[in-house]
């Protein structure tokens, strides 16, 4: 029974050739996989095509429905880790540019022993790519296919285009090796140099520089240390604020310069400059902080405080207003002086109306000339004013002598 299904299927492709133009003499697209060449490389014929994917910084497991892909990418599914590859052929018959609907895909296993397995061919349709080129927002798509790590043979690939069958007689070959890893074991090199580097000590892969981020377990290219020009596929890009939006998707792995704080805001991320800090008004990834502006080049804050700040008048007329109140407060002062001394004069003047009130009554002389002595001294008063006084004052004891000496005789 096997047998004669194997011998059914058989005649049904051989139908099919029949009716199929055989395309000849066809390669991978070189233009497109130069495009990423720290991803793709191909051998001299561009019949064998090495893929050397990056490991994603979201760990997250890829969206059919709402994710874009980006080329070079390898994806959790599942339980299992796989990459996205386009495939793109040119033949040299006419020049145009075919992918494949479907294949024969062929699994090669090489043992320890170096031996190598191959699985029985297995016809499998290829599926639309969406990618995301990393300098642009718009997406693209691509005929191809998800593979593990592996080595696989491409074979008798089929391209239907309005209703007319092609079929590519070449065989291709497919050799798909994972990033690796810090930490992993290598001999003499690790794949992507740009990052990595063996060790020659511990015989790991150890980032190569300085200006190379780790990022868990992962040598990441950065925006600000080479302007993701060494794995552009994937790299911490800065904060774009507009793209996000464009997107509709939050940049978790974005990153912000030196001197800034990175801000989540309505699901957005976004760089942040201090107070009162430089800024540039033409630079739109990196903002002033809540309730600030740049102006003139400085963050400033368009709080209450900060407004009647900047509101007060000129220096010039500072300085002016400060003066006036200056003199203000020492005319004050001399003012209170020039009182506090009339009402001196006043208190002594109604001790002198006290004394001759005790002349009047039955004080003792020796207790009136003593007080009449301490006033003459210490009153802040006219000259005048006191001499007529004191000699008052000596007529009033020269009377009161005349009568103390008559009761002493008495």
């Amino acid at each position: 029974m096997r047998r004669q299904l194997s011998h059914l299927l058989l005649i049904i492709f051989h139908l099919q050739i029949y009716h199929t133009k055989i395309l000849e003499n066809c390669q991978f697209l070189k233009s497109f996989y130069d495009i990423h060449s720290n991803i793709f490389e191909l051998n001299n014929n561009q019949t064998s095509l090495t893929v050397r994917p990056l490991y994603s910084l979201l760990n997250q497991s890829y969206s059919f429905m709402n994710q874009s892909l980006s080329i070079g990418i390898i994806y959790p599914f599942a339980d299992t880790y796989l990459v996205p590859v386009p495939l793109v052929f040119q033949c040299s018959e006419n020049k145009e540019i075919y992918a494949p609907n479907d294949c024969e895909f062929t699994m090669i296993d090489t043992r320890t022993d170096l031996s190598i397995r191959r699985t029985e061919p297995t016809r499998t349709t290829t599926v639309s790519l969406h990618f995301q080129e990393y300098s642009q927002s718009n997406t693209f798509p691509l005929r191809g296919a998800y593979f593990k790590q592996s080595k696989i043979a491409l074979q008798n690939c089929r391209i239907i285009i309005s209703n007319e069958t092609f079929l590519i007689s070449n065989l291709f070959n497919l050799q798909i090796e994972f990033e690796q890893t810090i930490g992993s074991q290598c001999h003499e090199n690790c794949s992507h140099s740009q990052l990595y580097e063996c060790s020659s000590l511990s015989k790991t892969c150890q980032c190569r520089t300085h200006t190379i981020e780790k990022y868990g377990h992962l040598c990441v290219d950065t925006e600000l240390a080479s302007n993701c020009s060494l794995t552009p596929e994937r790299c911490r890009r800065l904060c774009n604020v507009q793209k996000q939006i464009h997107t509709n998707e939050i940049d978790h792995n974005c990153q912000c310069p030196l001197g800034t704080r990175r801000i989540l805001s309505n699901n957005i991320y976004h760089c942040e400059l201090p107070i009162l800090s430089e800024c540039d008004t033409n630079l739109s990834r990196i903002t002033c902080p809540k309730n600030s502006i740049c102006q003139d080049n400085r963050c400033i804050s368009i709080s209450i405080p900060i407004r009647v700040q900047q509101s007060i008048l000129p220096l010039p007329i500072l300085l002016i207003g400060l003066l006036i109140g200056s003199l203000f407060i020492i005319i004050i002062l001399i003012l209170g002086l020039l009182k506090m001394r009339s009402v001196k004069c006043v208190k002594f003047i109604h001790q002198e109306h006290v004394l001759s009130t005790a002349h009047s009554g039955n004080s003792s002389p020796a207790t009136i000339t003593r007080l009449s002595t301490v006033h003459s001294s210490s009153s802040p008063c006219s000259t005048l004013s006191s001499s007529s006084k004191s000699v008052k004052l000596s007529s009033t004891n020269k009377i009161l002598e005349k009568y103390t000496k008559i009761d002493i005789f008495e």
